[in-house]
């Protein structure tokens, strides 16, 4: 008679390294789900502001908007538009974070138009251009299946440009972790130096049961998109109506006028 070998160990550890794969998955699957239905509300009023606007006869409209998942999630649009030879910007604020509803904002005028005048430069390669994802290294081919090595994170802070005009209807986003060079900052091993007080503690001890603090080094893996995603024009979009958002901020040209 063949004896048999016991197995279960294995089969326990390989069950729960399934189970714990499967946890991760459901809870950003739960993330990504949750942060959807929370722009449903804003992205809903945009779109009736947007119909408002083209009832009216405003042609040349769009927004940029920025969501935020930590450990809750917050949204901040800013809609523009064009009428006549002047361009008006209107901000929109919806968070989890307070027990606020959506805030709306009174439209302001502005002499900028730099939200529409780059698009209008560049809207060639803004509407076939795309962010790559964060890949650590190139994709690997196993029989037919592919393996990808893209990062992702739970906690991140996503893009998104919308330009609804008569004959122009563009919608780009992306995460600005894929934007990033490394996944996490360098930490470089060291040990703790212990002062003379503690020294003299533990010699009194015979040095028994003394601790060591060490931070251990990391090896952070580099994305191999950075260079290319950095030089897109998404990208310069972003920078640009970020600077320029922040200016109108810093000199707080929005006043809440309702909440929804």
């Amino acid at each position: 008679m063949i004896p048999q070998r016991n197995h279960s160990p294995t089969v326990a550890n390989n069950l729960r390294k399934i189970r714990n794969i499967s946890t991760i998955f459901l809870f950003l699957l739960s993330i990504q789900a949750f942060s959807q239905k929370f722009e449903m509300k804003i992205d809903s009023i945009l779109n009736l502001e947007i119909a408002d606007l083209k009832t009216s006869g405003i042609k040349e409209i769009g927004y940029t908007k920025l969501t935020c998942i930590n450990y809750g999630i917050s949204s901040t649009a800013y809609l523009l538009w064009k009428k006549d030879n002047s361009t008006f910007i209107q901000k929109f604020k919806n968070s989890e974070y307070d027990n606020k509803s959506l805030e709306k904002f009174k439209p302001i005028k502005i002499t900028d138009s730099t939200f529409f005048e780059f698009y209008n430069q560049n809207k060639e390669k803004l509407n076939i251009e795309n962010i790559e994802h964060f890949e650590y290294k190139p994709d690997s081919i196993v029989g037919n299946k592919t393996y990808s090595s893209r990062i992702t994170t739970s906690h991140s802070c996503f893009r998104h440009f919308v330009i609804k005009s008569d004959k122009e209807n563009l919608h780009k986003q992306f995460d600005y972790f894929d934007l990033k060079e490394f996944d996490q900052k360098k930490t470089y091993a060291s040990k703790r130096k212990y002062t003379k007080e503690e020294i003299k503690k533990w010699e009194e001890r015979g040095w028994e049961g003394m601790e060591y603090e060490i931070i251990h080094e990391n090896y952070p893996k580099r994305n191999l998109n950075f260079e290319i995603n950095k030089e897109l024009k998404i990208v310069k979009w972003d920078k640009i109506m970020t600077e320029f958002i922040e200016k109108l901020e810093s000199e707080n040209k929005f006043e809440l006028i309702k909440t929804e």
